[in-house]
């Protein structure tokens, strides 16, 4: 019976509801991928457009039709001639490059353009983010309003969305992350993006807040990180190559070939570092592949991603060597020269349906493997973990409505195992444990425009989490078995338009959090069933204003209660334990302007664009003890009361550029008690590039600049709330990186 079902179900995947008599067209966005609506066509007089939005011409109409042009307001038009591509066929729309309010965004789920959208959603294109040719994603997407990245070194990273996330001492956590739709998000909520090559990236959307009805687990919000597409409609390869201070140097290779029904795209990078500390030492091997195949009403898509990466670790310092010996490591890590190394490989398959006139199906299977090494002051932490996952999307269009309907189901197996720290190296085994994870859930999510200038959103999800645990040291014991209530999470939105120049918007949505396997184990090894998910409610108002090819300005106001926060506790320099601390309020506002001065200009010489963000918040335990202290009232540590940037990006006769920007972290504090703070900084970084050759045609462009062009001493990341052991100096502090230049060379061909 479950083999007949699954070949009825792959019949329909793959053949949809045929059409027969009618040529059938569909139109996406190159950057993200997504159904556009509200397209037209001319050349042709008789053609309709379906619920799903997929153009029906009949065959009839296009046998004296030499060409058709795609047409919708803020994109490229594209012309198909004949002979025309086989039905049902797929044309892909470039966005006008100064377009910003037709910008459809998938992060949402929505397809629409973003400022429709009932969410808060920041979105920034790759070549303004990474205009100073870095190797590593990192503080760059402070350019985001409410975003914060802290870069203590290449491989240790913070990301946090409206200060959630900031209790995780060395990671990213409570934030959900996808290149394209695989997940960068592992079984214990932690997402890496600083081993991912910049080249690859289109363009980067971040969800802010719970979004739980979209994607399960993450209070903090979801980051969408669209890879580069197949827009070019043209065969090429690829060439870069970078220099640094340092010892920074990269080598990038890639190509891309398409045809009527395939298209496939490839890259593959190195990158080497010694870094501006001791113990600095950085290496990645990265190779990308991306392909799709059309096949009758199914487009299947494959993507591979594989990481090699050895990372010294240069540690934390005390305030001291901060400021007198920035350069040097922690000596307890430089004396077992501390590192990490791993393999990464990732594969995404994914089936997208055209299913009659009113339904579409995305189905996405993805397969992980991860096997990190890790040497330690403490212990030498050695991981294995193998993971699958599906996400199906079903939708459906009637009028105006959209609903859909989404399953999710990931297992996670994961095996670790610590040894003793010597001098020669790995010592005596003293754990091993073996940890499987299964996460589910599933949505409802429904959007209705009762007019033009109205979209609203309902959704509900139920998701649910269960652990398995096993020591492997000690014969014949059983999987210890824990699992968490399971939670639903309602969200409410909408989206009004009064003026063709002005968009309101207003949302509220439920999200949570699970521990944790670190969080959840005691010193004693044994699962505190006690410990709760984090769970949070955010209510937010916003506006979406624009003054003609001028002026942007968009702005919100949100507020967000986290109850049984989880906090984590060290207990000793290799132990850690969370505690579910109460209750805290993230609080704030979020503000982006994009002025283009000389736009009232019919064909300028001269492109220029001012942006500028800022995000202030105030963030505060409501109620909070910790081991007989009251920390009710009292600020969060690690988070910055406002993050505030400054862009100017000049164009000259479309083959110079200028980029000029200037980044401002206001204080932070750093511990629970609030007896310590950071002051804060400013950088600022210039670059400058020059394009020979022709559009379409071979070319090589040729980029310099400097990074922290005054040279300021700054910490690139606080470790809160450290510790002291055997009575040295807590270390707080990793200093960033001081002045550095670079010259990096590309050619396209």
């Amino acid at each position: 019976m479950i083999k007949r079902f699954f070949l009825i179900f792959f019949f329909f995947v793959l053949f949809g509801f045929a059409s027969y008599g009618q040529y059938l067209l569909e139109v996406r966005d190159s950057h993200s991928d997504e159904p556009l609506q509200g397209v037209s066509l001319s050349g042709v007089m008789n053609y309709e457009i379906r619920p799903n939005g997929v153009l029906e011409i009949t065959k009839d109409a296009m046998e004296d039709v030499d060409s058709i042009v795609v047409f919708r307001h803020g994109y490229d038009a594209y012309t198909l001639h004949k002979p025309f591509p086989e039905s049902p066929a797929v044309v892909y729309l470039k966005r006008l490059s100064q377009n910003l309010d037709e910008v459809i965004v998938a992060v949402d789920q929505s397809a629409r353009a973003l400022r429709k959208s009932p969410s808060s959603i920041a979105y920034r294109e790759s070549k303004s983010l990474f205009a100073h040719q870095s190797a590593v994603p990192g503080s760059q997407l402070n350019a985001l309003p409410g975003v914060y990245m802290q870069s203590g070194t290449n491989n240790t990273n913070r990301l946090t969305i409206r200060g959630v996330g900031s209790r995780t001492p060395y990671s990213s956590n409570r934030i959900r992350a996808y290149l394209g739709t695989f997940p960068l998000t592992d079984g214990n909520g932690v997402t890496v993006l600083e081993d991912l090559p910049p080249a690859i990236m289109e363009s980067v959307e971040v969800l802010k807040g719970p979004a739980a009805t979209l994607y399960g687990s993450g209070l903090g919000g979801v980051v969408k990180i669209n890879t580069t597409g197949f827009d070019d409609y043209r065969q090429g390869a690829l060439l870069t190559t970078k220099v640094g201070n340092f010892g920074r140097k990269m080598l990038g290779v890639g190509g891309m070939a398409r045809n009527e029904h395939f298209a496939a795209r490839g890259y593959a990078s190195v990158f080497h570092s010694n870094g501006f500390r001791d113990n600095n030492r950085y290496e990645r091997q990265t190779f990308y592949f991306n392909a799709r195949q059309k096949v009758a009403q199914t487009t299947f898509s494959i993507m591979m991603l594989y990481t090699g990466l050895y990372g010294e670790i240069p540690s934390s310092l005390s305030e001291n060597d901060f400021r007198n010996s920035p350069s040097s490591a922690a000596d307890n890590w430089q004396a077992v020269n501390g590192y990490e190394q791993y393999d990464r490989v990732g594969v995404n398959l994914q089936a997208r349906t055209i299913m009659g006139q009113h339904w579409r199906n995305q189905l996405t299977v993805n397969f992980r493997h991860n096997k990190p090494y890790e040497v330690r002051p403490f212990n030498i932490l050695d991981e294995e973990t193998h993971a699958a996952g599906f996400t199906n999307r079903l939708k459906y269009y009637a009028g105006n409505w959209q609903v859909s309907l989404s399953a999710h189901l990931t297992r996670e197996n994961y095996n670790w195992t610590t040894y003793e720290t010597t001098e020669s190296g790995q010592g005596a085994l003293i754990n091993e444990m073996l940890d499987h994870k299964l996460h589910a859930n599933t949505g409802l999510l429904m959007q209705w425009q009762p007019a033009g200038n109205i979209t609203a959103q309902a959704g509900v999800s139920l998701n649910h989490v269960r652990y398995r645990l096993k020591d492997l040291q000690q014969p014949g014991t059983t999987f210890e078995r824990y699992q968490f209530d399971p939670v639903w999470s309602p969200s409410v939105g909408v989206n009004y338009e009064p003026w063709e120049t002005l968009n309101l918007f207003a949302a509220i949505s439920h999200g949570f959090s699970p521990p944790s396997l670190e969080e959840t184990l005691m010193p004693d090894g044994l699962v505190n069933t006690d410990l709760q998910p984090e769970q949070g409610l955010m209510a937010e108002l916003g506006l979406r204003w624009r003054y003609r090819k001028l002026l942007r300005l968009s702005a919100t106001l949100y507020g967000l209660e986290i109850t049984d926060m989880l906090v984590t506790r060290r207990l000793a320099e290799d132990q850690f334990m969370g505690i579910n601390a109460g209750k805290v309020h993230h609080g704030g506002v979020e503000f982006q302007t994009i002025v283009r001065p000389l736009s009232f200009l019919s064909n300028p010489a001269v492109n220029l664009t001012i942006t500028s963000t800022l995000a202030h918040s105030v963030n505060r335990f409501v109620e909070f003890e910790d081991q007989g202290n009251d920390y009710a009232g009292n600020h969060l540590p690690g988070i910055p009361e406002y993050n505030w940037y400054n862009m100017l990006h000049m164009e000259l006769f479309g083959r110079y550029t200028l980029h000029l920007d200037h980044r401002m972290a206001g204080r932070q504090y750093m511990t629970d008690d609030n007896t310590l703070t950071y002051s804060g900084h400013q950088i600022s970084s210039l670059s400058v590039s020059a394009r020979v050759g022709q559009l379409h045609k071979p070319q090589v462009t040729f980029t310099t600049g400097i990074r922290n062009l005054f040279d300021t001493h700054y910490t690139a990341m606080l470790l809160i709330n450290a510790p002291s052991f055997g009575g040295s100096a807590p270390r707080y502090y990793y200093p960033g990186t001081p002045r550095n230049g670079y010259v990096s060379v590309k050619f396209n061909m």
